[in-house]
């Protein structure tokens, strides 16, 4: 048997083991108000829990629910690569495309480059090394 490489869960406490591409992508595209948060573990680096990629989905502006009206919504995305020292956040916001790709596509596209270790992954955004609570 193969040991798992990754692990993706949601707010609900759906989990998923080993998820396909698409399997994710509709784990993102299911993020709502109730269940705004997605977290893909990478199971096979040490030490564990220090490799990851998280969504969290903000409703912003003001939103009326009985409107039958897009909502506008941004992503706080992080990932950590191996400890405290190498944890990175990027807030994805605006309009509903940047560089033609609407935001969720965006999001996918990092998250696609965070798996693959694609070098790439640090030009996507902007981001900002978290500082440690220490």
């Amino acid at each position: 048997m193969t040991a798992l490489k990754l692990r993706a869960s949601d707010a609900s406490g759906q989990t998923l083991e080993d998820p396909t591409d698409t399997q994710v992508h509709d784990l993102f595209a299911c993020l709502n108000a109730r269940w705004p948060f997605a977290i893909v573990d990478r199971l096979d680096r040490e030490p564990m829990g220090q490799f990851y990629f998280q969504i969290h989905l903000d409703y912003v502006g003001d939103q009326n629910p009985d409107a039958d009206e897009e909502v506008d919504v941004d992503y706080d995305v992080e990932f950590r690569d191996g400890g405290p020292d190498k944890h990175y956040r990027a807030r994805v916001a605006g309009a509903y495309r940047v560089d033609g790709m609407d935001l969720a596509y965006l999001v996918y596209t990092v998250y696609s480059a965070w798996r693959a270790e694609d070098p790439r992954l640090e030009d996507l955004l902007s981001w900002e090394l978290l500082k440690s609570d220490s």
